[in-house]
């Protein structure tokens, strides 16, 4: 008996089982797993009990006697404490007084679950909405930055295995098993998906689709909740191609190549931005022979020209053949393999893949909120906001994705601190200059501020500063001395404008920059600051002096 000491719900179903099994009860009763014991009910051929372990269980129990035993239902199953539809009507009656909300957000992906956090620890009564249990956390979390960054960490493994060849290292030829990959990635996505749920201890999470019926009001599961504030956080899916469409077989997106069990012999990634030029590293790195065509002249279009033609260079060296300015004019699917036709400037080429990886970026997730129904305007899907991050219902908010500001998970934890502090302090409002862009190919690419495409048509006198990686010594003893980091001066004040960065780990060092630009520094005021020796970011400091 000493098992029912314990009043915790989820301590005493799985400690119990063996008392359970004596008394022949069939399930114990909880409102909430974490509140006291409710009551418990039994199997039907109970005859006799022991009134003295009943009533020692009575203790843990809301009912304080035990007069005599009601059948529960026509099988005259008994019950001890409250029955199952007393405990269910008392379920539905809790969620009927919990209709209202003070703020309730749509999306669970970084943005939304930040937001929603932060006004619950506030003392905001916050209910967020998710479609469902497994995208806690979003795209980033599930099918985006989180596993692509633990493939690209397995890629980089690979990639080092000959440079440690060359250090006097014996290392036979590498071999990367996909399925285990996969069940690592699928342990790392439950566990952050598990620290999120914690997070949102204070706030009510309902798995469902949301649309609006009116200004004020949620449909989930045709249950209206109302709220006083709501935050658009639904975030973006994938782009359709025009021709190409994902049908999770051969034709993929970046969520199904997260479920490939076997590597593919070839493969055709149709998209030369950061999700296209990540994944054609990690599958080259694995032993694929990969092709790479970019609609536009450059791949990763928004990053000025150098760093795109040195990140096109590198990626050429490591055999991954690259086509820029080249579209994708026919396909045939045959049974295990799809056959491609890519028109190039030069040729038309057509070749037999395994798979195509078609990434060619992301559109706003809205089109099932209904939202003319809030009277919520949008433009190509984007809903429009004020500098506050309100949309044109003053009641409501949107961040992320679904707004015209920088796609980034990062970007929208920001926004989505600044809608919290909008709804609970001062009225603050976000700034998308200076945001840091990073892509996780190999070699890195990052860049923040001003690029000098942006300087030129601001008519800004600007000079370009450049250091190239193969005079540092760090680089070379990683292995790699590729690329360079560049930064964007103002002529005549000298204060930074903007930097880009292609090289090894230029993801990490472009903060550096970031806060440079922010403070207002100058190049001088750089130069004069101590770097250790032998680092990558020593390399800044040589650029200077």
């Amino acid at each position: 008996m000493s098992i029912l000491k314990e009043t915790n719900y989820k301590y005493l179903n799985k400690a119990s089982n063996g008392f359970c099994k004596v008394l022949k009860i069939r399930k114990i009763f909880a409102l909430q797993p974490s509140e006291k014991l409710q009551g418990c009910n039994f199997e039907n051929d109970v005859k006799s009990f022991n009134f003295d372990i009943l009533n020692t269980f009575l203790l843990f129990v809301s009912a304080q006697t035990v007069s005599r035993w009601v059948p529960r239902d026509k099988t005259s199953r008994p019950f001890l404490g409250k029955c199952y539809s007393q405990i269910q009507y008392q379920k539905s009656q809790k969620r009927l007084k919990m209709k209202k909300y003070d703020v309730i957000v749509i999306g669970a992906g970084p943005g939304g679950y930040e937001c929603a956090s932060v006004l619950a620890k506030e003392g905001k009564n916050v209910c967020i909405i998710e479609k469902n249990e497994m995208q806690l956390g979003g795209t980033c979390l599930n099918e985006g930055c989180v596993p692509a960054k633990q493939y690209l960490e397995t890629a980089s493994y690979l990639a080092k295995s000959s440079y440690a060849q060359s250090c006097g290292i014996d290392v036979k030829k590498p071999h990367l098993d996909i399925s285990l990959l996969k069940k690592k990635k699928d342990e790392l996505t439950q566990q952050l998906r598990s620290g999120i749920q914690t997070k949102l201890k204070k706030v009510q999470i309902i798995f469902g689709d949301a649309s609006f019926k009116d200004e004020n009001t949620l449909l989930v599961a045709n249950e209206e909740i109302r709220f006083d504030h709501c935050v658009i956080a639904t975030g973006s899916i994938h782009r359709p191609h025009p021709t190409l469409e994902a049908d999770g077989n051969l034709i993929l997106s970046s969520k199904e190549i997260f479920e490939l069990q076997t590597l593919p012999r070839k493969i055709l990634i149709v998209g030369g931005g950061a999700i296209g030029c990540e994944f054609a590293t990690f599958f080259n790195a694995a032993g694929v022979e990969v092709v790479l065509a970019e609609f536009t002249p450059t791949l990763v279009p928004n990053e000025d020209k150098d760093v795109a033609q040195t990140l096109e260079r590198e990626l050429k060296k490591k055999g991954i053949r690259v086509h820029v300015n080249t579209n994708v004019t026919n396909h045939i699917k045959n049974q295990n393999s799809i056959v491609i036709t890519l028109q190039t400037p030069k040729e038309e080429l057509q070749e037999e893949f395994d798979f195509v990886l078609v990434s060619i970026g992301r559109i706003p997730n809205t089109c099932t909120l209904n939202l003319n129904n809030a009277k919520i305007q949008t433009q190509k899907d984007f809903i429009l906001t004020n500098k506050h991050l309100q949309t044109s219902n003053p009641h409501i908010y949107a961040i992320g994705d679904v707004i015209k500001t920088p796609a980034l998970a990062h970007m929208a934890y920001n926004e989505a601190l600044t809608v919290a502090n909008n709804l609970t302090k001062e009225t603050l409002h976000v700034s998308a200059v200076n945001v840091p862009f990073v892509t996780f190919c190999q070699p890195q690419v990052a860049s923040v501020g001003k690029n000098e495409k942006t300087l030129t048509q601001e008519g800004r006198e600007f000079i370009v500063k450049k250091h190239f990686y193969k005079s540092s010594a760090k680089a070379k003893i990683k292995g790699d001395d590729s690329g360079f980091i560049k930064l964007l001066v103002d002529k005549n004040s000298d204060e930074i404008l903007g930097g880009s960065m292609v090289g090894n780990e230029v993801t990490e060092l472009i903060h550096q920059i970031l806060i440079a630009i922010n403070a207002k520094l100058t190049c001088k005021d750089l130069a004069k600051m101590v770097f250790a020796h032998p680092t990558l970011s020593e390399s800044l400091w040589e650029m200077l002096n």
